[in-house]
């Protein structure tokens, strides 16, 4: 398991302050990158190299408690799902140490060149299995 700490700002909230839905997707993605870059593992390096990326082809989030602007968040990553062309990452959503959220992305290694699924890079699935 990682953890994530991240505040409301207002440019995460609609105008009553409270988080616009679509950005707890947002910052669970922003966990995700946080955690590979901990591991050494770039985003933008890969995006650079233009050998494989990451689409995301699944994702869902669920709302237990509104959050507000100026809220202190952690989330807490792990990866249930490791496949073979394809991964998972939920975050829990935690302010005070109580669950406000979930967030569960699914991605799937990808070819541009070939224009089809890969198995996941053994760097990027490295990366991953430490997280267990």
């Amino acid at each position: 398991m990682y953890s994530y700490k991240r505040m409301i700002r207002v440019q995460d909230t609609d105008a009553t302050g409270v988080l616009y839905f679509a950005n707890q997707l947002q910052i669970g993605l922003e966990a995700f990158e946080d955690f590979l870059c901990t591991q050494g593992f770039f985003i933008g390096e890969m995006i650079k190299k233009k050998q494989y990326s990451l689409p995301i082809v699944h994702a869902e989030a669920d709302f237990y408690a509104s959050i507000h602007v100026s809220d202190a968040l952690e989330l807490r990553l792990t990866f249930p799902s490791i496949g073979t062309t394809s991964f998972t990452h939920a975050s829990e959503v935690l302010r005070k140490g109580k669950k406000v959220g979930r967030v569960e992305i699914v991605h799937v290694a990808y070819c541009p060149k070939k224009k089809e699924g890969i198995p996941i890079p053994e760097e990027l699935k490295g990366k991953i299995l430490t997280c267990e």
